[in-house]
């Protein structure tokens, strides 16, 4: 089964991945050729040695003479001294070439993640794109470094052996010819067979990292509940699915070179026997069969390199593909053939849904689950409006569709009558702010971190941004103030001081249409208010978004849209719905402990 799925992956697949690899390379092909030029010459060096040999023997050893004993000896020196500085040479360069291509290929594959939608995002998880970065450009560019040690060698070598042995010893030609293509079919098998398994190997190794991660980001609820046996057992479920699959590309592995030796062996063994039959019979000399093994040995040498080298390959190929497939992944968001310029429309922040409805990618061939249906609202410029409903009830879901990070399924959305799909991304995202549900935070400093969106923001600005999210407090508590590091993740402050740097983060953006997608969850309810004041007071004339589960996050907002299983059940003001909606007043009364309505 394996044979039948490595043959069109290795005939289709390889030679497309190769024409796409060199047109990483153009402009930067001197390390390469600088290579393999200092290769081909040690090569060549290499390939006299054995002259000096024969000529050792014959001229100098059998008959006595001891110049031509020194003298061979001394061209033997000189030879093996220039293959080997030309070979350091050749070392030198293809490193810079592989390097080269590792730093190319994970900028590349950064690159294009940063083009990346929310629904690609979905499509690659996280710790796959981490095996992608890592684990794969590392075996691309160990694979690179050594066929660009090897591969000039072994065509000048091969092709200048043969020379020499017909040159030298026409009889014993039949050996190679049944040599060779034993050992290119044994390549062959091997490349077809252990293809697939290397695929398989790299997915085994996303399950497990995928674990890891996971793991690892939870470790907190993980000691919380005490599951750590339990994640013992996961993870040792995916190490020995990953063990399994790294153990069956192996078992070829290990057969290979033997047998590769085996074949060496034997030839020699022939070369010995026949070519001792002819210097007996005085139709060879001693040298010339001492020469003939040695080119024997220097013919079949870079293939036995090849073996050594071609697991590298085929695992490098099968990276390869893994990348290609990140770079060749097309944004699932269309970018619009004519953008809307913003100085074209005044920016007011009016968003009309008209008829809006929405499912998430399904897998080919299944068609999407809704996950919003038939959404009509308007919201006008510069009113607090606000999402409310269930976990599940679209809300999330709704304000995403506002900065395109998903496209509607049917119907439109209009910023200022614009629909957003005609809008350039950088110019959507200019009008748009947003606070995410995660606070995710970088690595770095605060003031980084509030100007992330706009690094030009003067310092009144971030201060101003910080304040309204009432973030400042703390913030100049700390000895270097906004020049304060933060930890991978914002691991060094607490959940609510992540989410007001979040909130803060997009406030600084100053942006005409600001949402916050329950990014006051971790507040308590005398800070979450406090924050609705001074972004009230700060953004007058922006549209505020709010999306929340509590009610208390909700009560001032001028109009409330209630959702729930994906449709819009209810709006109005806080007072409307109390007064109309069953739903709402049951939300109102089990969160607020049964106030009175």
């Amino acid at each position: 089964m394996a044979f039948a799925q490595g043959n069109p992956r290795v005939l289709k697949g390889f030679l497309p991945n190769l024409r796409r690899f060199i047109r990483i390379y153009r402009g930067y092909e001197r390390p390469f050729w600088m290579s393999q030029v200092f290769l081909a010459i040690s090569a060549l060096f290499t390939l006299l040695i054995p002259l000096m040999s024969q000529s050792l023997i014959d001229d100098g050893i059998i008959p006595g003479n001891r110049d031509a004993m020194v003298r061979s000896v001394l061209w033997m020196v000189l030879f093996a001294v220039c293959s080997a500085l030309f070979t350091i040479a050749n070392a030198y360069y293809a490193v810079q070439f592989a390097e080269r291509t590792a730093h190319a290929v994970r900028m590349r594959q950064y690159r294009k993640i940063q083009t990346f939608t929310f629904g690609n995002l979905d499509q690659f998880p996280t710790s796959d794109l981490m095996v992608r970065m890592t684990s794969d450009v590392t075996a691309i560019k160990g694979a690179v470094q050594q066929v660009i040690l090897s591969l000039a060698q072994a065509p000048v070598m091969f092709v200048g052996a043969l020379i020499l042995i017909y040159h030298n010893s026409p009889g014993l030609m039949w050996i190679l010819l049944l040599v060779i293509p034993a050992v290119l079919g044994i390549l062959a098998v091997f490349l077809f067979k252990i293809s697939p398994l290397f695929e398989v190997q790299q997915q085994k190794l996303d399950d497990l990292n995928q674990v890891l991660q996971e793991s690892l980001a939870g470790v907190r609820v993980v000691k919380a509940f005490v599951q750590g046996d339990y994640e013992n057992r996961r993870y040792d479920r995916a190490n020995q699915a990953f063990r399994q699959a790294s153990l069956h590309p192996m078992r070829y592995v290990a057969a290979l070179q033997p047998s590769f030796f085996l074949i060496v062996n034997l030839a020699t063994a022939l070369v010995l026997w026949f070519g001792g039959r002819a210097v007996s019979q005085g139709e060879s000399t001693v040298g010339e069969l001492m020469a003939f093994t040695q080119y024997l040995v220097t013919i079949l040498m870079p293939l036995v390199v090849l073996a050594v080298i071609t697991p590298q390959v085929t695992a490098a190929e099968a990276s390869a593909e893994r990348m290609f497939e990140v770079m060749d992944t097309l944004p699932n968001i269309d970018q619009p053939s004519q953008t809307v310029l913003p100085t074209e429309v005044p920016t007011q922040g009016r968003i009309v849904f008209e008829n809006v409805s929405f499912g998430y990618p399904a897998p080919p061939g299944e068609a999407p689950t809704p996950v919003l249906r038939n959404i009509n609202l308007t919201i006008e410029p510069g009113q607090t409006v606000a999402f409310l409903g269930a976990t599940g009830s679209g809300k999330s879901t709704l304000v995403n569709l506002i900065p395109r990070f998903y496209d509607v399924t049917k119907g439109r959305i209009l910023i200022d009558g614009i629909d957003v799909r005609h809008l350039a991304p950088e110019i959507l995202h200019q009008w748009v702010g947003i606070a995410l549900q995660e606070a995710v935070l970088f690595s770095g400093t605060v003031r980084e971190n509030v100007g992330y969106g706009r690094p030009e923001a003067e310092q009144e600005e971030l201060v101003a941004a910080a304040a309204a999210a009432d973030a400042h407090g703390f913030i100049s508590t700390m000895p270097e103030g906004y020049d304060a590091p933060v930890a991978r993740r914002g691991s060094n402050f607490s959940g609510g001081q992540r989410q007001r740097i979040s909130i803060a983060r997009a406030l600084a953006v100053q942006p005409r249409i600001l949402i916050l997608d329950d990014s006051t969850s971790a507040l308590d309810m005398a800070t979450e208010a406090r924050v609705q004041e001074a972004v009230q007071n700060l953004m007058a004339a922006t549209t505020k978004l709010y999306v929340a589960q509590r009610i208390s996050t909700v009560l001032t907002a001028d109009r409330i849209f209630l959702l729930e299983a994906g449709e819009l059940v209810a709006q109005g003001s806080h007072e409307t719905l109390l007064a109309t909606s069953p739903l709402y007043q049951e939300i109102y009364q089990s969160q607020l402990g049964g106030a009175p309505l």
